[in-house]
């Protein structure tokens, strides 16, 4: 089995005093040499772990000053390999965290109107299609903002009371439908000030990831395009299939 790098075991051990609560917002860590000192190991390795912990948010390093505990926000990994099929809401849960959907529009349009969406689906242009919009939350936290498009003539009626919660919960208990993510496509950008906005943060990188997917045995059913703020949702995908998690 592969040795965990010291500078992770450091750097795991105080993420877990942060989130069992011994390490609080705004609390200082100890300085490079106590940390040395404490965990017997080389300023360069200190550094090392400190700098993982600034790349996960969970502290800010002030030249002069020293190193401080962020106020947390959930930061979620998301295997797709393992978890591909599974909602937002399903994956939220499965960590012990709330999810959450803020309904910020729903019509219906043709499909001529998101020429990429029509692609996606293979509809024809003047197929009707359920458009919604909606800012995914985690413990109330903005996380997300969802573009979801599912063609009307698979989904004829949508009770549009649902999408403030699980909507692949609704088609599973109510439509019987089970849609499963077929194709993943992701990028980086900078977020508009209207993103900016909604997601409630400050300027950092979104990972737009964009799927679609298929009913079960049936046509493609979905495609959707989400905004993650990069600092508190990741993916990634694991290659080795002996140890998924």
């Amino acid at each position: 089995m592969k040795k965990t790098a010291l500078y992770l075991t450091i750097a795991q051990d105080i993420i877990d005093q942060i989130q069992a609560g011994s390490l609080r917002p705004g609390d200082q860590l100890p300085v490079e040499k106590e940390l040395c000192d404490k965990y017997n190991v080389s300023r360069m390795t200190v550094n090392k772990a400190l700098s993982s912990l600034v790349y996960q948010n969970y502290i800010t390093r002030t030249p002069g000053k020293g190193s401080f505990v962020n106020a947390q926000e959930p930061v979620v990994r998301k295997n797709i390999r393992q978890e591909g099929h599974n909602s937002f809401s399903a994956d939220i849960t499965s960590i012990g965290k709330q999810p959450g959907a803020i309904l910020q529009e729903y019509r219906m349009i043709r499909a001529s109107e998101y020429p990429r969406m029509q692609e996606k689906l293979h509809l024809d242009p003047n197929d009707m299609v359920h458009y919604i919009f909606r800012i995914r939350t985690i413990d109330g936290v903005r996380v997300a903002l969802s573009h979801t498009y599912i063609p009307c003539a698979l989904l004829p009626a949508l009770d549009i009371t649902v999408l403030e919660h699980s909507l692949y919960q609704y088609l599973d208990q109510v439509c019987g439908i089970h849609p499963h993510v077929t194709e993943y496509a992701f990028s980086a950008l900078l977020p508009t000030k209207k993103q900016q906005e909604l997601l409630q943060t400050e300027s950092c990188a979104l990972l737009k990831s964009a799927h679609t997917s298929s009913a079960e045995c049936g046509p493609y059913f979905e495609y959707t395009e989400t905004f993650y703020a990069g600092n508190r949702y990741t993916y990634y995908f694991n290659l080795d299939s002996t140890n998924p998690g």
